[in-house]
């Protein structure tokens, strides 16, 4: 499962307010068994994890069409692998550890090594997701 979420290039984070359900795609990084998200200081879904922690992480790579049989239109599906991750967010309030956090983002999607300036790092919020609960599904491989 942890392949998956590696090579997954979004993860879409589920989270419920009093109105209902709301997700969103968002870039990750994931380390130590923990799945990491940064964003802006304010927001929506930053004003729902502050009341509702609790979040669901859709992971899911390899989606590709395929059928069994052309000319049958129930024959046609959809491959993929998916990881669902369970678990409550903890706002990252430590420097250092935002820092480092960061360093994995842009590492996962640059392939680089990069430097931030204090001020990119303090007025960034880091939310790290400790795994309670991880289960995946892979169909048609």
């Amino acid at each position: 499962m942890e392949a998956i979420i590696h090579e997954a290039m979004v993860c879409y984070v589920g989270m419920t307010s009093g109105e209902g359900p709301y997700v969103l795609p968002m870039n990750f990084a994931y380390a130590d068994g923990c799945v990491y998200l940064h964003a802006d200081m304010h927001g929506t879904k930053i004003d729902i994890l502050r009341q509702h922690p609790a979040v669901c992480i859709n992971f899911n790579t390899g989606n590709e069409l395929f059928h069994r049989h052309k000319e049958v239109g129930c024959s046609w599906g959809m491959k993929f692998k998916s990881v669902n991750v369970h678990g409550k967010v903890v706002f990252v309030e430590e420097y250092d550890e935002k820092y480092r956090v960061m360093k994995l983002v842009m590492q996962k999607y640059s392939g680089e090594d990069y430097e931030f300036s204090e001020p990119s790092i303090r007025n960034l919020l880091v939310m790290r997701i400790e795994i309670e609960k991880i289960t995946g599904k892979v169909y048609g491989y």
